[in-house]
């Protein structure tokens, strides 16, 4: 099962996994009205974790542990109260109820209130950026991995972590590591807008600048539907503006040229979500046929999800994918060893 709950304030959920196989039916929560983690303004931290959890043969939750957090104790164990007091039909296969477990959860709980660094916080950033300016590349990294582990960091300096993080990738010319930590850094953005934060983590034009070159590393990626959904987002924030413009037309020159291309090809790599957890990779579809080669490690599950849609594809497979007729805006999303490289097929 893959239970894409709707998000609440300031909460970005993902699902079970479930294995393709028709004779497998998934577990269903007895309560859906708690199947989602609840706070309240109690908690004056922002905190982000990710946790995992299994459904045993009874539909008992077992085994819920926090994989990372940023360090809150308080929301750790408010949100392992719930998932434990959670009740599920379990899972069944050829009609024998079977254990499975849950893909790693994402729980990101932010406020809106002023974005303030700390001293401490504040002063290793800024030495970060000296060493930096001086092109000191590898002094500035070290400084930024004692940032990431700083304990009870606030969500304003993770984004100011991120940025940095992206910005000695792109000195390094890695740019799947470097749309990596935009791509942090917008989840954080983009929750402070959808729930109108007064509050947000940098002003609207600084934003484009960061979203004008995201679209630039998913165009280089050859990722032309997630480059259409940026430059989306772009477009209701700043429609018109000069940097709004300039991603346009990168965009139609890139689409115009590979208008004619038989296959457009992505190369990924399946990333975890915590240390040795598993790894996973979301691609959009620019076309409605499309298959994976090249496969470096282990892929454990393939699913194609278009908006409220969503079904399990067989990996291996001896044909082509094409998306259903009346699905749109598609995207793979692939599951199984963190480090496992593929390509990315699509097709005219």
């Amino acid at each position: 099962m893959r239970n894409r709950a709707l998000p609440l304030i300031a909460v970005l959920l993902l699902g079970l996994a479930s294995p393709a196989w028709s004779t497998f039916v998934p577990p269903s929560n007895l309560d859906p009205a708690n199947a989602s983690i609840q706070m309240n303004k109690n908690f004056q931290q922002d905190a982000w974790l990710v946790y995992t959890y299994d459904i045993d043969q009874t539909g008992t939750v077992i085994n819920a542990k926090i994989q990372s957090s940023n360090g809150v104790t308080a929301v750790e164990q408010a949100v392992l109260a719930q998932v434990n007091a959670m009740r599920f039909e379990p899972a069944s296969r050829n009609g024998k109820p079977v254990k499975v477990s849950a893909d790693p959860v994402i729980y990101t709980w932010i406020l809106d209130k002023p974005r303030i660094m700390s001293a401490a916080f504040a002063e290793k950033y800024r030495a970060a950026w000296n060493l930096y300016a001086e092109e000191n590349y590898d002094a500035a990294f070290d400084i930024a991995v004692e940032l990431k582990n700083y304990p009870g960091r606030n969500a304003l300096e993770e984004v100011k972590f991120q940025i940095l993080a992206a910005s000695l990738f792109s000195r390094w010319k890695d740019e799947a590591a470097e749309l990596q930590h935009l791509s942090r850094v917008r989840e954080f953005q983009n929750l402070a807008i959808s729930n109108n934060f007064k509050n947000t983590y940098m002003p609207t034009d600084q934003y484009l600048q960061v979203l004008n070159r995201v679209v630039t590393l998913q165009l280089n990626a050859g990722m032309l539907a997630d480059a259409g959904r940026t430059l989306d987002q772009m477009q209701s924030l700043g429609r018109g503006t000069d940097t709004v413009n300039d991603a346009a037309q990168r965009y139609s020159k890139s689409i115009a040229s590979l208008q004619n291309v038989a296959d457009i090809t992505v190369r990924g790599e399946l990333l975890p979500l915590f240390r040795d957890g598993p790894g996973s990779l979301k691609i959009g579809l620019s076309r409605q046929r499309f298959s994976i080669s090249d496969v470096r490690g282990r892929i454990g599950g393939v699913f194609l999800v278009c908006g409220s849609s969503e079904m399990p594809l067989r990996h291996p497979a001896q044909e082509l994918w094409s998306i259903p007729a009346g699905w749109n805006n598609c995207e793979i999303d692939i599951t199984g060893r963190a480090g496992t490289s593929l390509v990315l097929h699509q097709l005219n």
